[in-house]
């Protein structure tokens, strides 16, 4: 806790940096009035109302600490083109995005972690190779190439799953998000497994692992209770870092799978010009991946009590 407490200074910088960043963005298009409005200049009633609406007319650092005040309260801003704000275009979506990441995520780790272990206690065997040749594989593919295959045979082909987002119920939500959720997962799962196989391997090999085969105890509870917490490290690492991978993936799986996530959202955005959207999903993503790395961080103090010794030395 004491540790955590210490990188909050650290949390506060790298977001005000990642906010900084994403309010600056909409000046590196040149003039944000004719970035958002666009290069005809409509008339000049919205013109004036734009400029109000965005502080135009206030110094930098003026207008970032008001955009960056309403964004704390929700007010992300409007879009000119939909008339409408971009926290009511973005409150239905966020959810659907939030349920496919956690979604994606949870299945990674149902496959990778049986896989790494099993894998692991019975290195250079079969299953071992014939899962190290998968892995390479899942790795390799591109994610929007794994997900058309995916759609193709398992909703077009056999029509095993839908085609299309459910929304009538919990269940039909999972349901219909099955294929995009594994197709975000396979290829982290991938990761995942090699890294848990490989930490595992010398994990089995250090004295503690040892003295416990000695004591007699049974291999699924010295693979479970004793090496699997201290190879989870390098996991819970690249579990945070993947989450970044995991977000760019899904905005090209929505709208493969023609979700109505955030990813659909800012594509729709992109297409319009509406770069007030797509500066929201912007600091949305960016602001989701510092905090999950900050708490995944956090947790490693947890799994290994040896880092949280040497960090408050």
């Amino acid at each position: 806790m004491a540790y955590t407490l210490r990188r909050l200074p650290q949390l506060f910088v790298v977001l005000f940096a990642v906010t900084l960043l994403t309010f600056l963005s909409l000046n590196l298009l040149g003039d944000p009035l004719k970035a958002i409005l666009g290069p005809q200049y409509p008339d000049r009633e919205l013109r004036e109302q734009v400029r109000a609406d965005l502080n135009l007319d206030e110094p930098v650092p003026v207008r970032y600490v008001k955009w960056l005040t309403d964004a704390a309260t929700g007010d992300l801003g409007r879009s000119y083109n939909t008339r409408e704000s971009v926290s009511s275009i973005l409150s239905d979506r966020i959810p659907v995005s939030a349920l496919l990441m956690v979604y994606a995520q949870v299945l990674a780790l149902i496959i990778a972690v049986p896989i790494g272990i099993i894998a692991a206690s019975k290195a250079d065997g079969a299953f071992d190779k014939t899962t190290t040749t998968a892995t390479f594989a899942f790795v390799a593919i591109p994610s929007f190439a794994l997900g058309v295959l995916l759609l193709y045979f398992f909703a077009v082909q056999s029509d095993v799953f839908p085609s299309r987002y459910l929304d009538d119920s919990l269940q039909d939500r999972l349901y219909s998000l099955f294929l995009p959720a594994l197709t975000l997962a396979l290829p982290a799962a991938a990761t995942y497994a090699r890294l848990l196989r490989a930490d595992m391997i010398n994990t089995l090999q250090e004295d503690f692992i040892t003295t416990a085969k000695s004591k007699g105890l049974r291999s699924r509870r010295i693979l479970l209770r004793h090496a699997l917490r201290p190879s989870s490290f390098s996991l819970v690492t690249v579990f945070g870092l993947t989450t970044g991978a995991l977000l760019g993936g899904a905005l090209v799986v929505e709208n493969i799978f023609s979700i109505p996530g955030i990813g659909k959202a800012v594509v729709d955005a992109i297409f319009r010009k509406d770069y007030l959207v797509v500066q929201a999903v912007v600091l949305i993503v960016a602001f989701t991946y510092v905090i999950v790395n900050f708490m995944v961080d956090a947790l490693y103090t947890l799994l290994d009590p040896r880092v949280r010794d040497a960090r408050t030395h």
